[in-house]
């Protein structure tokens, strides 16, 4: 359960404060702001073209396949006359490399675009298959992905796009959290050490500093080897308010239960959506209280598409849909868009996205229009402060 909050306009640092009740139940949100071709099979009109989708069925975190299906559904449902359906092709069973993965699509010619990767390590090291650079780009083709937040992903050649808010965004958000907040404006963090935890702690420490606070404990955690309760025992003796877990939300409830046991009265932050761990009441009681960064929360009173989109996707599996389906469900559209304005060739429709919100017009989103900027990520996506309710 997550409990209600204010909704705040993005502002420079010390800027005055802005702020009306949120139009949901949910969070705090604040706005932050950003040669040769291949056709599908045949060419006609009539051949599918299909959206890969880079993640595996069983992910919780990546690409979500069930947002895109259902993307693909309703494109077909108002397709055009002599237009070409949409198809979902999702990777082979067995997955060597993300790398393989992406060969994969860029060498199936019936694929326009591809969703994904979940994570920005694997869409870093799949980048120059998507550039197609072996082949001198004839086959390139975009990768649009809905999870991955490093700043520099998009900045590695122009055909990785982004749908999601980045790293930068989500340090500013906690950093503006932190002074607006906590009058006692210390902070401890443990960061995850891989690309991402390493990446936000660089990002959120000055940012902490602009904000007037100040990083008294920065630790690195490793996944299934760290012992929690030393760093809990340490953060203890400082006596910081709020302790920062940039990494994964999974790891959150192993933290959770070591600063319980060392009497840390610290408010614990997760950089990461944890709003999956609250669905389980048990875990939801353990997690109460702890705050975390979500990109999405859905609004059955949604403007536009999205109180269909919410509906939808509970009806059919039961639950509310997440950040992760948002932005797939956004990714797979601009694709589609892009092919019905020029056509199933790769390198138009990289073009044509590229131009989204400058020389073409704004996209239509579940979080709100879609614009992508010089760094082909897109801009003004919110990110939401929640909490765990009991």
């Amino acid at each position: 359960m997550v409990r209600a909050g204010l909704e705040a306009e993005a502002r420079p640092f010390g800027a005055s404060r802005r702020a009306a009740l949120a139009c949901l139940p949910g969070a705090l949100a604040v706005l932050v702001g950003g040669c040769g071709s291949v056709r599908s099979a045949g060419g006609s009109a009539g051949d599918t073209v299909f959206i890969g989708v880079a993640t595996s069925p069983s992910s919780r975190t990546g690409p979500s396949i069930r947002a895109v299906q259902l993307a693909v559904e309703r494109l077909n449902a108002s397709r055009p006359a002599g237009s070409p359906p949409f198809a979902v092709r999702p990777p082979p069973q067995q997955q060597p490399s993300q790398v393989a993965v992406a060969a994969y699509f860029r060498d199936d010619p019936r694929v326009i675009g591809v969703v994904g990767h979940e994570k920005s390590g694997e869409t870093l090291e799949a980048a120059p298959v998507y550039a197609d650079l072996e082949h001198g780009g004839r086959r390139a083709l975009v990768a649009i992905t809905p999870t991955a937040t490093n700043p520099a992903l998009t900045r590695v050649n122009e055909w990785i796009f982004r749908v999601c808010p980045t790293d930068d965004d989500r340090g500013a958000a906690l950093a503006r959290f932190l002074a607006d907040s906590l009058r006692d404006r210390r902070v401890a963090v443990l960061y995850r050490n891989d690309l991402s935890g390493r990446g936000f702690q660089r990002l959120f420490l000055p940012l902490v500093e602009k904000a007037g606070g100040s990083v008294v404990e920065r630790d690195p955690y490793l996944v299934g080897m760290t012992e929690y309760r030393a760093y809990a025992e340490r953060i203890h003796s400082s006596g910081v308010p709020l302790v920062v877990l940039a990494g994964a939300a999974g790891d959150a409830p192993d933290m959770v239960r070591a600063l319980h046991a060392a009497g840390v009265s610290a408010r614990l932050f997760v950089d990461d959506d944890a709003g999956y761990l609250a669905q389980d009441p048990a875990m939801a009681r353990e997690l109460a209280g702890v705050r975390y960064l979500t990109f999405y929360v859905p609004n059955e009173r949604g403007a536009g598409d999205e109180a269909w989109f919410v509906r939808t996707l509970r009806e059919r599996f039961g639950s509310p849909p997440d950040g992760r389906d948002a932005f797939s469900y956004e990714a797979a559209t601009v694709l589609a868009a892009a092919v019905r304005a020029v056509g199933p060739d790769r390198h138009k429709v990289r073009d044509w996205i590229a131009g989204v919100g400058s020389v073409n017009p704004p996209l239509p989103g579940i979080t709100g229009p879609i614009r992508f900027n010089q760094d082909r990520t897109a801009e003004g996506k919110r990110v939401w402060i929640a909490e765990v309710g009991s």
